[in-house]
């Protein structure tokens, strides 16, 4: 019997309201880089073909996601940021965000992860990425920041 119960259906929003709350600001913020929403880590982290591992390194990769990335103007990408809500705090979450911040720091690249929050402050968040922007091609040793604290002083 016939329900009528569409498999799919189009999504109003790309973005939650958290999420779009943050990103207007960080693109304030940034104003002179571009900012990418939902990136997929297959897109920035590259499995090498050549691993005897390569089908499992690229299984871990394919079907995760950043919430933000920072571009340079020909898109080359260099500071991610992960907004961190209430589900970050489960075990499952816990354990992949650890991979994810073990992978970034495997290959060098600059993560910064950032506590959701109802609003967010210009000034702190500037403080807390430009930084993080300006060593990202650099020294490429910015991954990793925990910046709970740094958003709390």
């Amino acid at each position: 019997m016939e329900t009528g119960l569409r498999p799919y259906f189009r999504r109003k929003h790309l973005l939650t309201p958290t999420e779009l709350s943050f990103y207007e600001v960080l693109r304030r913020v940034v104003y002179d880089y571009v900012v990418f929403a939902k990136v997929r880590l297959a897109d920035l982290i590259d499995a090498n073909e050549r691993h005897q591992s390569w089908q499992a390194n690229f299984n871990r990769i394919r079907s995760k996601h950043i919430d933000f990335v920072i571009c340079d103007d020909d898109s080359r990408p260099l500071l991610a940021v992960e907004l961190d809500g209430k589900s970050h705090e489960r075990p499952d979450r816990v354990a992949r965000d650890n991979d994810v911040d073990r992978l970034f720091d495997a290959v060098s690249f600059p993560l910064v992860r950032v506590p959701a929050e109802t609003e967010y402050d210009f000034d702190r968040l500037r403080a807390l990425l430009v930084p993080a922007l300006k060593t990202s091609w650099g020294s490429r040793r910015a991954t990793g920041v925990k910046s709970k604290q740094l958003l709390e002083n």
